[in-house]
């Protein structure tokens, strides 16, 4: 019974680190929220080692058509090989620069690497973010060294608001508001967001409660373990006072 428990106690521990690594490591945009019809803005795209033997080697970004940004360029000197691809626009876009036909659809990275253990940044300057949305939700694929791809695609809704590979997502306010929409259209437009944040909420809450169990468990099998202990000290005991 000690020796089961005391398994019990290390496998608890060694699934609770790897549950919650997993659990919180995804490709995320930041900022999270940004107004509608903003100018110009840096989105940051990061991008953890999820592997524990292979390095990351490549990200491809799927920019939405439906509520298309206008110009997208990403950083320049980041060390990696970037493809920029292009699609034409569901209806011209006319700006105080022009009318546009066509937009960034997606955006490649390749030829770099980020080592186990560690994360990446990719930054794409997004000028002229739409207003006839309340979120923008790009699609990430992200590629190891060993041949495997993870799909960050799904998008968290009321039915599944913590989807096991979420995609990155901004939410967009009010123009010339930075807090959450305060209509019930926005507010429900945005919903998925808030459930995403839920649900973390929730996988720390888990975390801490098998924590604790852990904990009880190590400290029940230390308590079970004194009798043995006590005994066997005692047999040790009596074995040196029948040799005297």
């Amino acid at each position: 019974m000690l020796r089961r428990l005391v398994w019990c106690t290390v496998a608890g521990v060694a699934a609770l680190a790897l549950w919650s690594g997993v659990a919180g490591a995804h490709v995320t945009v930041s900022p999270s929220s940004l107004p509608q019809g903003t100018d110009d803005a840096i989105l940051t795209f990061r991008v953890p080692n999820e592997s524990t033997s292979a390095a990351v080697d490549g990200l491809r970004i799927q920019f939405p058509l439906s509520h298309p940004i206008v110009l997208l360029s990403p950083e320049a000197g980041s060390g990696w090989q970037v493809n920029v691809q292009k699609a034409a626009l569901p209806r011209p876009i006319t700006t105080d620069d022009g009318t546009f036909t066509s937009t960034v659809s997606e955006i490649d990275w390749s030829g770099g690497s980020i080592p186990v253990g560690q994360f990446g940044e990719f930054n794409v300057l997004a000028q002229g973010i739409p207003s006839g949305t309340n979120q923008l939700v790009f699609k990430a694929i992200q590629s190891y060294s060993d041949g495997t791809t993870v799909a960050w695609i799904q998008v968290p809704s009321s039915a599944v608001p913590d989807p096991p590979h979420p995609a990155p997502v901004i939410s967009l306010t009010s123009a010339g508001k930075s807090a959450a929409p305060s209509s019930a259209a926005s507010t429900s437009a945005s919903g998925s967001v808030s459930s995403s944040n839920t649900g973390s909420n929730a996988q720390s809450i888990a975390a801490l409660i098998l924590a604790s169990f852990a904990v009880v468990l190590g400290v029940l099998a230390v308590w079970l373990a004194r009798p043995r202990l006590d005994e066997g000290r005692a047999g040790s005991r009596r074995a040196d006072r029948s040799e005297e």
